[in-house]
This record gives structure tokens, C-alpha cells and sequence, in this order.
């Protein structure tokens, strides 16, 4: 599995980053790649709620808001975004 996730202020990307896992579970895969965002990123683990388990499933991307997070952010939403394996 692998995800882009990128930090975005005022319609603009900040931060930007990437993560793989060679895990087969795709939920184990999907926490592991995260875990390598969040310390990329210097960033606390945001809430997980069904709502961005649905759009993750369904769009193959969510976003986060700062009310996701527990600690103050300094950036408008994070967006994260399945990238399919055939892609290159």
C-alpha cells in the first residue's frame, strides 16, 4: 500500500510526503504508512472516525481537519489519498 498526504493553508500545499507499506492487511498497512506521516510530518495522530474510512474506502481519499486534531496545527486541512500500486 501506498499514500500521498499533503498539508494545505490558504488553498496552498505546505507539506507534502509520502508512505509504503509492504504489509498484506490493508488496515495494518494503512496505520503503518500513517505512522510514518505523522513522524514525516512532525504531527500528532489525528481522531480516525468512520467518516474517513468511508471516503478512504469509497474516493480513495479523506481529509483531516484541525477539530481532528488533539494538538493545535498550523495548517488548513490534511489530505490523504490512496495511490494504486499500477500507478507510477
Amino acid at each position: 500500500m501506498r499514500i500521498w498526504v499533503t498539508l494545505h493553508k490558504h488553498n496552498r500545499i505546505i507539506a507534502r510526503t509520502d508512505a509504503n507499506s509492504p504489509l498484506e492487511d490493508p488496515a495494518s498497512a494503512l496505520m503503518e504508512c500513517l505512522e510514518q506521516v505523522y513522524k514525516d510530518l512532525d504531527l500528532a495522530e489525528p481522531v480516525w472516525v468512520s467518516k474517513h474510512a468511508r471516503e478512504l474506502s469509497a474516493f480513495g481519499r479523506t481529509k483531516f481537519f484541525p477539530a481532528d486534531f488533539l494538538e493545535p496545527v498550523k495548517f488548513d486541512y490534511m489530505e490523504v489519498e490512496y495511490i494504486s500500486e499500477n500507478e507510477k
